[in-house]
């Protein structure tokens, strides 16, 4: 007697290569997001990870089976010497990083002819410029999210030394030719099944430059700490600014350093700098010639474990950047209930709202130097306003958590082999747009940023 309907046999999990450069529980934020799309991805799929820094294979594989991961095969693919060498050279880098891409094609057509694939999906590095090789496979690609098209802002070249400044217009030059002529990042975004972007500005270069319709949805997440709610703070004492990043020119940070310097010395609050930089010692002599050098901390760059508890400290959280495809700090101050007080263009745009932040719009350095100083001296005096931006920021935390970034990748690829299975034979030469049930994963941010393919706002 045959067995019933019921107890058909189950259709294979799909078999799914992540291309994630780095990939690490705890490290850089590009690094724990590898390793996070692989955790999520092996929930429902049987997931390849091709990847070059990071622990061994074996440790990655205890990690992720201790964080509750599925079917995960970690395969380091090694530089060659030569791409080694390019790659321990800033002027060189891109050269050994596509030397590597090349030699993961290799290895990703080898395991596809032995077991295919039923998709790919480049995870990171996150900028456009570098899509990879393995959109060449014969299997549905995902790209992204990409972001890195964002420029800086011309009127703030003044914020940055020679240098500095000059390596900001090469780089938007690059940039501008990368997206008009490059025909990998074009044949890229061609083949992809699905293309996500990391915020509205790449979004819109993406379907300017590429013709390429792509889904808007933050490249990283954040863990919600379990932290007790904050307290009505006591307005007597200095307010406690958190600043986070890379001491680089396209960081800012003199825009903060300015605007403290505004205020009358008994307002000014204590910034508490966490990062590390060429420009450290820059900066310090700036903070001293403004008369505010005892007002910083700077403190380093600790692991990612003892970075938390300074968002913790913070009453509010700075964020200078001049040029960002998003900022993970934006991310542990919001979970961790520090509002945000930031430069409202990328990605950051994107994530703050009135609820959980004060904007400050990129017109002048004057400008926004005075208005972060009127931001920042008015949370001084209002306590009650500081306290409902802080409730605001852990609620907004929770669009952006790892759940709800899994939640979205699963559509994706619930998407993309569901069209695989049931499209005709000839592949489209178009991304596909999301549907109904992928919109509905989305958070805010990201339904707020889809673009028909006329490009207009939804």
């Amino acid at each position: 007697m045959q067995a019933s309907s019921h107890h058909a046999e189950r259709r294979p999990r799909p078999r799914i290569l992540l291309v994630a450069y780095a990939c690490h529980q705890s490290e850089s934020m590009e690094s724990r997001l590898g390793f996070r799309r692989a955790l999520s991805a092996s929930q429902r799929h049987d997931v390849t990870v091709m990847y070059a820094m990071g622990p061994e294979p074996a440790e990655l594989a205890q990690q992720a089976a201790a964080a509750g991961g599925g079917e995960i095969c970690f395969q380091r693919v090694e530089h060659s010497d030569w791409d080694r060498r390019f790659c321990d050279t800033t002027l060189l880098y891109y050269i050994g990083y596509r030397g590597w891409h090349r030699r993961v094609l290799k290895e990703a057509q080898a395991a596809h002819a032995a077991r295919p694939f039923d998709l790919v999906h480049q995870v990171n590095f996150c900028g456009f410029r570098e899509p990879g090789e393995a959109w060449r496979l014969d299997a549905p690609f995902v790209w992204g999210p990409v972001g890195g098209t964002e420029g800086y802002p011309p009127r703030f070249l003044n914020q940055t030394n020679l240098l500095g400044g000059a390596r900001e217009v090469f780089r938007m030059a690059v940039n501008s030719w990368q997206l008009r002529c490059s025909r990998r990042v074009h044949g890229a975004g061609r083949r992809a099944a699905y293309v996500l972007t990391a915020n509205t500005a790449a979004q819109q270069a993406l379907q300017k430059h590429l013709g390429v319709d792509s889904q808007c949805d933050l490249e990283t997440g954040v863990d919600l700490p379990d932290c007790p709610p904050r307290e009505l703070r006591d307005p007597s004492e200095p307010l406690r600014v958190l600043w986070a990043g890379r001491l680089k020119t396209w960081k800012g940070l003199p825009l903060l350093i300015r605007a403290i310097a505004q205020l009358p010395p008994d307002r000014r609050p204590i910034v508490r700098v966490l990062g590390q930089g060429d420009r450290e010692p820059s900066w310090r002599r700036l903070a001293r010639r403004h008369g505010v050098a005892d007002r910083m901390q700077w403190v380093g760059w600790p692991t990612y474990d003892a970075q938390l508890p300074h968002y913790r400290w913070a009453d509010v959280f700075a964020f200078t950047s001049l040029r960002d495809t998003s900022g993970t700090g934006l991310l542990e101050a919001l979970a961790a209930g520090a509002p945000i007080v930031g430069l409202d263009h990328s990605g950051a745009g994107d994530i703050m709202t009135p609820g959980c932040a004060i904007p400050v719009a990129v017109r002048s350095p004057k400008q926004a130097i005075s208005d972060f100083a009127a931001a920042l001296g008015g949370l001084q005096d209002d306590s009650e306003r500081l306290l409902r931006l802080s409730r605001g920021a852990r609620r907004r935390a929770e669009d952006f958590s790892w759940e709800a970034r899994a939640a979205v990748m699963d559509a994706v690829y619930t998407e993309c082999l569901a069209a695989t299975r049931h499209r005709a034979a000839a592949p489209s030469s178009r991304p596909l747009l999301p549907t109904a049930e992928t919109q509905a994963t989305l958070s805010p941010v990201s339904s707020a940023c889809l673009l028909t393919s006329s490009g207009a706002r939804r």
